[in-house]
């Protein structure tokens, strides 16, 4: 009886203490805690940068280097390098790079400073504060940012001095936006990791926060967006509620937080290639299963009804499988999503989504015309991006 006690509790010491963080009985929540914050070593002195235009902007300058974060349950970390006016609260920092990384140096080039600097005075402007000084030495705090990758607690080394003679680059901010969710795994990316987004192609002029994607979505996914592709902390956009499944066009209004809803919207018209657009600035989304076919003089239709394609949800390929084709001219075209996206019927939106010779998904038939031959077998691809890949003509 004494041996079954002794053995009962070995097994019971070893299942504690070989849980590790991917153990499924262990729960990581935002209550985990850095146990170790990451030490920023101070760089070689006088630690100075001169940034050049046209000289040195490719030339390697340094090398950031911290020891490790440790976390309570030994998980993944991602850092960040941060950098900041001297002696601020950093509360209008900005990263380094724009991308994490998992070890813990980082090289940097003088353009990265410069790159840097020009943000980081950015930053300050649109926080109401006195930009950077350009063309003399200026000091900067940096810190490291570690972020645990399973609860997302976010930790920060202490700071060290640098200063930086950076040159003023003029610098339009594109606005940002990523897609986090199930359609992820389509594209060679994990679902639902929000440090990994796929970025949506900026469509807006002026600042306006306008987006568009072409993505797959099967019946089922669902996904948001966040504001940097890195953390739901800059951004957990996501619909306002339940959403009925509606066959057609549909239209999603935007929350941010923990609160909102994924977008599901394959869940009426089924598995396809999906049209999103994203108005960042009325917190609205329109979204449509594209119907592309092939249109023109080649064609059985004409140039006034397409013959449609079918699609192949695993390459993501539309292809005319019809024997009608005939020697002369032709494009491809989603009239359906033109007329939604554009509120029209018939008139005025139909040639929106087409594609001709320029290879990518145009407005208003800016691409030339296909020249095929009798009896082709056209295919098309569309890319997250509009951009496109034609053959079979």
């Amino acid at each position: 009886m004494k041996k079954l006690t002794f053995l009962l509790l070995g097994l019971l010491a070893f299942s504690i203490t070989s849980c590790s963080d991917d153990d499924p009985d262990i729960i990581v929540n935002e209550n985990e805690k850095i146990t170790t914050l990451p030490v920023l070593e101070a760089l070689p002195a006088p630690a100075e940068f001169v940034s050049q235009e046209d000289v040195n902007e490719d030339v390697a300058a340094g090398t950031f280097k911290w020891s490790a974060a440790k976390l309570e349950y030994n998980g993944p970390v991602s850092y960040y390098i941060q950098i900041a006016p001297a002696g601020s609260d950093f509360s209008s920092a900005v990263d380094v790079f724009s991308a994490s990384v998992s070890v813990t140096t980082k090289a940097f080039t003088f353009g990265d400073l410069n790159l840097a600097v020009n943000r980081l005075s950015l930053a300050l402007v649109s926080n109401g504060k006195a930009k950077v000084k350009f063309g003399t030495l200026a000091e900067f705090d940096v810190r490291v940012k570690a972020i645990a990758e399973k609860s997302e607690v976010v930790g920060y080394s202490t700071t060290q001095l640098m200063k930086i003679n950076a040159y003023e680059k003029i610098i339009f901010n594109t606005p940002e936006l990523f897609l986090v969710g199930a359609p992820q795994a389509y594209y060679g990316k994990n679902g639902w990791d929000e440090k990994n987004g796929i970025s949506l192609k900026y469509i807006g002029k002026e600042g306006t926060k306008l987006f568009e994607a072409f993505v797959k979505v099967n019946v089922g996914d669902g996904f948001k967006f966040t504001g940097d592709g890195k953390t739901w902390a800059n951004g957990n956009y996501g619909t306002d509620g339940e959403v009925a499944a509606i066959s057609g066009g549909q239209e999603f209004t935007l929350i941010d937080g923990g609160a909102s809803k994924d977008l599901k919207i394959a869940e009426a018209d089924g598995a396809g290639l999906y049209y999103v657009r994203v108005d960042m600035d009325a917190m609205k989304v329109k979204v449509i299963k594209m119907n592309w076919g092939v249109i023109g003089a080649a064609t059985a239709g004409g140039w006034n009804d397409e013959s449609a394609m079918g699609y192949d949800f695993a390459s993501n390929t539309y292809s005319y499988a019809g024997t009608d084709i005939t020697a002369g001219e032709m494009k491809f075209r989603s009239k359906n999503t033109g007329n939604f996206i554009n509120g029209v019927d018939g008139v005025g939106g139909e040639w929106t989504f087409n594609v001709g010779d320029l290879l990518f998904v145009g407005d208003g038939g800016t691409g030339k015309n296909f020249n095929v031959t009798a009896g082709a077998k056209p295919k098309l691809t569309v890319n997250i991006d509009g951009t496109a890949v034609v053959s079979g003509l």
